[in-house]
């Protein structure tokens, strides 16, 4: 009988062989011990992630206990029932989307590139002659400044805004039974509400930053109350940074660890766009994408009821030789890259350009300062739903 289990220290070290053997012998597989349906084939992957009609992103329509304690979770703590857009459904979701959108124009992303590169330099510069720790030193720092510059948040203001955010999200996440996590909640929400009045009032902001243009839609009368506004900016401050810099720390690893490769890149930079798709294809941070049925349906002949959770493994689809010939080989001259890394559908990754963009960069960056190099340390992180690092030395 097929098993799944992410915690064995095999899975961890190298989950695609068990993703393989699953996919060969049950594409769609009922987790017993994780209360969940397992998706590893790719066309029932894209397919999920693309029925919003039987699926949501929202955990509130999760079947049994779950779904009710989460509901009762978030009725209980400060902005609990504001809406996040990655767990919404449409036409909540597209309205949101719709809005934020704007500020995410091909022209606006490309205007990050020279901010980005900078950024990169004085991170490397910080890092000791000759090799860096890629998580701590350069990966996480530059995912959260990245995307706080680009929502527009003053530089003086970002280590504030980020960190009472923090404070909002841990109440969502754990609950009303901490009293002293719920008051810091409610003092970050009064912080924050502030801060958005400031910036209102005296223009500080950038017109064409996620702030300026969500300020632009209220203005103007769309439909954007303050609490969605402010959990919008909250959300995706900090919900991509995790596997923002997983990616950065996998790039590097998989770089370092395969000298053919990398060599590819030193003798031509114009693979440097393939070789990051390849990348993330090859060993996607993001791993699991959760989904819970909201109507009855089958994925490869198996009943699928109201209330199911379900989880589309990207990893597993990303490596499915049905769509990716050789998927276990690293090849930056693939062509067509079709992979899930991003997700799919309507919650496609908002900052997919910009991620894009900061990879591209970051491996320019690297081969300029350290040219062929190699792996010096590595450290596993991550969990079962975003794969990487803890530690990726190179040098």
């Amino acid at each position: 009988m097929p098993i799944f289990d992410p915690t064995r220290p095999s899975y961890i070290a190298d989950p695609y062989p068990a993703l393989a053997a699953l996919r060969r012998t049950e594409p769609v597989h009922r987790s017993v011990d994780m209360g969940a349906w397992i998706v590893t084939s790719y066309e029932e992957a894209q397919r999920i992630l693309r029925d919003e009609e039987h699926f949501s992103s929202d955990p509130v329509n999760a079947g049994g206990d779950l779904g009710a304690a989460i509901a009762a979770r978030r009725e209980a703590v400060p902005m609990g029932t504001a809406t996040i857009l990655g767990n919404s459904d449409d036409p909540v979701h597209a309205h949101l989307r719709g809005t934020v959108n704007r500020a995410f124009t091909p022209r606006t992303i490309a205007s990050r590139k020279v901010s980005i590169e900078g950024r990169i330099a004085g991170l490397l510069d910080q890092a000791p002659p000759g090799q860096v720790e890629i998580m701590s030193a350069l990966a996480e720092p530059l995912a959260a400044s990245t995307i706080l510059a680009h929502l527009g948040i003053p530089d003086d203001e970002q280590a504030t805004f980020r960190q009472l955010s923090l404070d909002i999200m841990r109440a969502r996440s754990e609950g009303p039974g901490d009293l002293a996590v719920v008051e810091a909640a409610e003092d970050a929400i009064d912080g924050l509400m502030d801060m958005l009045q400031e910036w209102d009032e005296s223009g500080r902001c950038d017109p064409a930053s996620v702030v300026g243009t969500l300020f632009a839609a209220a203005h103007a009368g769309e439909d954007l109350e303050p609490e969605d506004l402010l959990m919008l900016l909250i959300h995706i401050s900090t919900a991509g940074n995790g596997p923002t810099a997983m990616a950065i720390g996998n790039i590097a690893y998989h770089l370092a660890t395969n000298p053919e490769r990398l060599d590819e890149l030193l003798a031509a930079r114009s693979l440097i766009p393939d070789a990051v798709e390849e990348l993330l294809r090859f060993d996607s941070p993001t791993h699991l994408v959760a989904r819970f049925a909201v109507r009855d349906s089958t994925a490869a002949g198996r009943k699928i009821r109201v209330g199911d959770q379900v989880f589309v493994c990207v990893g597993g689809a990303n490596r499915d030789p049905a769509e990716f010939p050789n998927p276990d080989t690293l090849d930056f001259h693939r062509g067509e890259n079709r992979h899930l890394s991003f997700g799919l559908g309507g919650h496609f990754c908002l900052g997919a350009p910009l991620a894009r963009l900061e990879f591209q960069s970051v491996i320019a960056a690297l081969l300029d300062r350290y040219g062929a190099f190699e792996l010096k340390a590595f450290e596993r992180g991550g969990n079962f739903l975003v794969r990487g690092a803890q530690r990726v030395v190179i040098g």
